[in-house]
């Protein structure tokens, strides 16, 4: 794994600051795609697997001021990023943000609402992670898995695979009505995989 694969895994310091930026330019159109997806309303409890820069946890925020929405992420780096971003409705109790791996969190939150947008394919233990976000999500929640392969597994057959892959997961932890989409896009199609509790 190169120096700047290793950043987007989990960035740190002031490489894992501009590895945090790009990554938010890149998935911004994603994102939107994503959270449309979602269905978030007004009052949903949610949570953001690997929030990253903070972006998509500012703009629900902003978006559905009735909603608590909070974030898990790996990357003190990013942790520290994303608290600048969000710092008012952190203030205001809207916001909570950890740093942290998922298959570990400890919250007891049930939540609407989960999402993990492009980082999946990196989280340790997806088995574990699954059965975590299970317990997490309320009865009738729904969880909404994105990815994009990126470097050398850009290709729209790894795309199609993956769904097929986190769909299949999905299943194994007990996961229903699961639904598969995906959006075009360069360098490869997003899979975008929802399901519900």
């Amino acid at each position: 794994m190169s120096l700047l694969q290793k950043q987007f895994k989990e960035p740190s310091g002031p490489l894992g600051w501009l590895a945090g930026k790009i990554m938010e330019f890149d998935n911004r159109r994603i994102h939107r795609w994503s959270l449309k997806r979602l269905g978030i309303e007004n009052g949903d409890r949610v949570l953001e697997i690997g929030f990253g820069t903070g972006s998509c946890i500012e703009r629900i925020a902003a978006s559905y001021p009735d909603a608590s929405v909070d974030g898990i992420d790996i990357s003190e780096t990013m942790e520290e990023t994303a608290r600048k971003k969000n710092e008012t409705a952190i203030q205001e109790g809207q916001v909570r943000l950890w740093k942290g791996d998922i298959g570990d969190f400890s919250g007891e939150t049930a939540y609407d609402k989960i999402f993990a947008i492009n980082n999946y394919p990196l989280w340790s233990d997806q088995e574990k992670s699954l059965a975590r976000i299970h317990s997490l999500l309320d009865e009738g929640g729904t969880l909404l898995i994105t990815v994009q392969p990126r470097g050398d597994e850009a290709s729209d057959e790894r795309a199609k695979e993956y769904g097929q892959d986190i769909a299949s997961a999905l299943r194994s932890t007990g996961f229903k009505d699961l639904s598969i989409s995906y959006k075009n896009g360069s360098p490869a199609l997003t899979v975008c995989v929802t399901c519900k509790k």
